[in-house]
């Protein structure tokens, strides 16, 4: 039975996986009949991370609704923007003006308890996910400790993934194990629409520590092919200018340099590619990217220093044959001459195929919303 859902938590213009994620999760519900309200931050929030591309996606859902504060917080002392207590006013303001059944956060801080607080005043029933960061920099070190072990054991069910089952599950008994991202296939194993020459590309933060994701061995290398490849670097950040400077203005000028894009650009632009540069080690809590698990599923290859990669992916996508290139990035002429055989002779551009599929993702994540039975939102007058 379709629900009245708002999805609270990172969203476009905010860049990266949980923002993308609230879009294809939103989107995918509404696709499936569910009304469904993102409440998200003011446009300008994220700063040097702001994402510059389509501001609207072209398809348009009648029961997709995109809502932020109308309103900056006055000046005040101590002074703070007081985004959360923006957010938190605009929530209990959707909730109350759509009857909305559901509210679902993506990310522990500030939405999960923000959250937290709304469904206190409003009875709205209270689906908490998170990502990685506000668990490891948050959660686990205790910070926020009273509000977040709050959000957690009072919220009508937790959305986790097999990492981090053994943190939640003591703290809510209704807590179920997905996987933290799932890639809308439909939308993005499209057909290739490359050019006559082939396009290789890195996407991601420039951020303080740069010089630590070996973006430097990336730009060697795209500055040994660009003769041969179209070669692009899809980044922002407060490092830009620094690894800029670092490269030379010659070097630069070699590929381009776009900002990053909206959630729903990234088909079209993967459908372009033919092998994403990945060369940063996970984080041993974080091994999976979203970003190459969609550009697994648009078809393209992977370019990657780091060993365990595809054991990484193994339990959530299965691989095709030479669809990931192991290079040592050292060795930059037999690297180079290696990406080229490999392209040319080796990688057939087809889709990987998840072990999971994205309708069974969301069957999974309705039956979550079914199973928490009917919402009865208290008496909110006194709100008005």
């Amino acid at each position: 039975m379709p629900k009245k859902i708002a999805l609270l938590g990172k969203y476009y213009p905010l860049e990266g996986g949980n923002a993308a994620r609230t879009y294809w999760l939103g989107r995918g519900l509404a696709k499936r009949g569910h009304e469904v309200h993102i409440i998200a931050d003011r446009p300008e929030a994220g700063g040097e991370y702001r994402s510059q591309g389509e501001g609207k996606p072209s398809e348009k859902l009648p029961n997709f609704f995109v809502h932020r504060p109308a309103y900056e917080i006055p000046w005040h002392i101590p002074e703070s923007d007081d985004q959360s207590l923006a957010l938190l006013d605009l929530t209990l303001d959707v909730i109350k003006k759509h009857n909305i059944e559901i509210l679902d956060t993506g990310y522990l801080t500030p939405y999960g308890i923000v959250g937290h607080i709304a469904a206190r005043i409003t009875g709205v029933k209270h689906v908490v996910r998170h990502g990685v960061s506000d668990v490891e920099g948050f959660f686990k070190k205790g910070a926020l400790n009273s509000l977040l072990q709050g959000t957690i054991k009072s919220a009508d069910a937790v959305i986790t993934d097999e990492r981090y089952a053994d943190t939640f599950k003591p703290l809510n008994g209704n807590t179920y194990i997905q996987h933290q991202y799932i890639v809308d296939t439909d939308s993005f194993a499209i057909p290739y629409a490359g050019g006559e020459k082939k396009h290789l590309a890195y996407v991601g933060k420039i951020n303080y520590y740069w010089d630590r994701k070996d973006l430097r061995q990336i730009s060697d290398h795209m500055h040994n092919l660009v003769d041969r490849y179209e070669c692009t670097c899809v980044c922002q950040g407060i490092g830009l200018q620094e690894i800029q400077k670092a490269l030379g203005k010659n070097t630069i000028s070699e590929y381009a340099w776009p900002g990053f894009m909206a959630p729903w650009e990234m088909p079209r632009f993967l459908s372009r590619v033919d092998a994403l540069f990945i060369f940063e080690k996970p984080a041993p809590h974080s091994p999976v990217s979203n970003l190459a698990m969609e550009a697994l599923c648009a078809g393209a290859g992977i370019i990657t220093n780091y060993a365990g990669f595809q054991k990484d992916y193994e339990e959530i996508i299965s691989i095709n044959n030479n669809q990931v290139l192991l290079i040592n990035p050292a060795e930059l002429f037999a690297t180079s001459s290696a990406i080229t055989n490999w392209l040319s002779k080796k990688w057939v551009r087809k889709p990987a195929i998840q072990k999971t599929s994205f309708s069974d993702y969301m069957a999974a994540n309705g039956k979550i919303y079914e199973d928490l039975g009917d919402t009865h939102l208290l008496n909110m007058d006194v709100y008005k």
